[in-house]
């Protein structure tokens, strides 16, 4: 086999190019801390850790929804705990003003302070959380869950629907709530079988009664309270039920993200102790490589002859 000089210059110079690419290679993945810069270098890591990347994004996703889920039920437990005091205040103020020693004057002080109280409760009903969405209004979050109209009776405006969110395997948690089923008709029982009111409306005949002094009226009046303070705690505590929930499969979801960047990390960063060493092997051979050319490059075959 012959070999000559321009045989011994392109082996060199091909050795030589060989490790200055993989030098370069080194130094780029130690820039940006990763092991694959480009999909072509390592097609099935490249694949896995855009998987990892996609389903990482995915659990963002939901952990924040349920974030947003959980900040509205906070809301929604600090209305329903006011309404609750409300409406245990109403109660007494009520069962007050059935005593037959009370003057006229003393239940209309009692009347102005139930309208006060049945105010608050109009306002807790129209409460929003955090984004500016009202809670009580079904999905129609922008519009606010109970007006007065001309004649002063309270309107339900939002609609009916109720989403739920998804929570965990094969389980899901209530989104957004009917102002109706929070503020609730109360059903009364008369001669001819039962009769519902609506909750606000209710109230305005209760303090009406106490106004006047009616006392069946007032009695009445005072029951539908007690349908409302056992409605509202039910509400208040599948409102604590699914904040159980939600709170539980986020602490799940923070687990499982912990484990997936876990598992990306090993995949994608980069061990710098072993590119550290991988780089300085590699500069060792690139000055070898060099020297070797030096030589090589002052050598020809008249040099060899003589």
């Amino acid at each position: 086999m012959k070999i000559s000089t321009a045989f011994l210059f392109d082996r060199a110079t091909e050795r030589m190019s060989t490790i200055q690419n993989k030098l370069a290679t080194t130094q780029a993945q130690l820039s940006v801390s990763k092991q694959v810069l480009s999909p072509s270098d390592a097609p099935d890591q490249a694949a896995a850790i855009q998987r990892i990347k996609g389903e990482i994004d995915r659990q963002n996703s939901h952990s924040t929804l349920l974030k947003n889920a959980l900040n509205r039920y906070r809301a929604e437990e600090t209305s329903l705990s006011s309404a609750n005091d409300i409406l245990t205040r109403l109660k007494e103020l009520g069962l007050q003003a059935a005593n037959d020693t009370l003057s006229q004057d003393d239940r209309k002080g009692i009347a102005v302070e139930m309208k006060a109280l049945r105010a608050q409760l109009l306002s807790l009903g129209n409460s929003r959380d955090d984004n500016g969405n009202y809670l009580f209004s079904g999905t129609r979050v922008r519009t606010p869950a109970f007006q007065v109209d001309a004649n002063g009776s309270v309107q339900y405006m939002g609609d009916q629907t109720q989403t739920r969110i998804p929570a965990g395997v094969d389980r899901t948690v209530l989104y957004t709530r009917a102002g109706t089923d929070v503020f609730s008709r109360v059903v009364r029982e008369t001669n001819t079988g039962t009769s519902s009111v609506g909750f606000f409306d209710s109230l305005d005949h209760l303090i009406a009664a106490v106004k006047n002094g009616d006392q069946k009226s007032i009695q009445d009046g005072v029951g539908d309270l007690s349908q409302m303070h056992d409605n509202i705690t039910l509400t208040l505590a599948q409102t604590g039920s699914d904040q159980s929930v939600v709170q539980s499969q986020l602490d799940i979801l923070d687990q499982t993200t912990i484990r997936l960047k876990s598992t990306l990390s090993e995949i994608e960063d980069l061990d710098y102790a072993k590119a550290v060493t991988q780089m300085n092997k590699e500069m060792l051979a690139l000055q070898s490589a060099m020297g070797s050319f030096s030589k090589i490059s002052n050598l020809s075959l008249f040099d060899y002859i003589k």
